[in-house]
């Protein structure tokens, strides 16, 4: 049974209010936590031609910008980049062997209400609880109408700070 953070896309490109104040706070968190092992999702925006056709979003797509916002990485973490909101099957396997019999994984990151509420989806639906860290998360959106909307779909979000 291990304790897994999976943090969610803390990149440079995403610049801003919202990702500025959350990297401090994920930064912070991350030094105090002890958790068995931590898992880092990293976007590459060159393989999903929607999010530029039909979003019109081109973000993320150099190397610069795909960068990890983080002071280091603990020892024991790995980092999984993917091209959509989610995570791929082979990934969502790695992550529930490294789990072993615990059925609850703490979720931070960017952006709430998209990678972070379709990773949590994703880990619902493999009988895994997504333990969303709200307050480790940040979004564009309404942020209450955002939590409102994990609580609504997971029953309820962890408030820890």
């Amino acid at each position: 049974m291990s304790k897994i953070l999976l943090v969610v896309d803390m990149q440079e490109g995403f610049k801003g209010g919202i990702c500025t104040n959350l990297k401090v706070r994920v930064n912070d968190y991350i030094k105090k936590s002890n958790y068995d092992y931590y898992v880092f999702t990293q976007f590459k925006n060159s393989k999903n031609p929607l999010f530029k056709s039909k979003l019109g979003w081109t973000n993320l797509a150099d190397a610069s910008s795909q960068k990890l916002c983080l002071e280091r990485l603990p020892k024991n973490s790995c980092v999984m980049a993917k091209d959509g909101y989610g995570l791929s099957r082979y990934q969502l396997n790695k992550i529930k062997r490294l789990l072993g019999n615990e059925k609850q994984i703490d979720i931070c990151g960017l952006q709430t209400d998209a990678c972070v509420y379709a990773i949590g989806l994703q880990f619902f639906d493999m009988h895994i609880y997504p333990n969303i860290l709200i307050n480790y998360t940040a979004t564009n959106n309404d942020f209450e109408v955002v939590k409102n909307m994990l609580i609504h779909q997971f029953g309820s979000v962890d408030e820890r700070i």
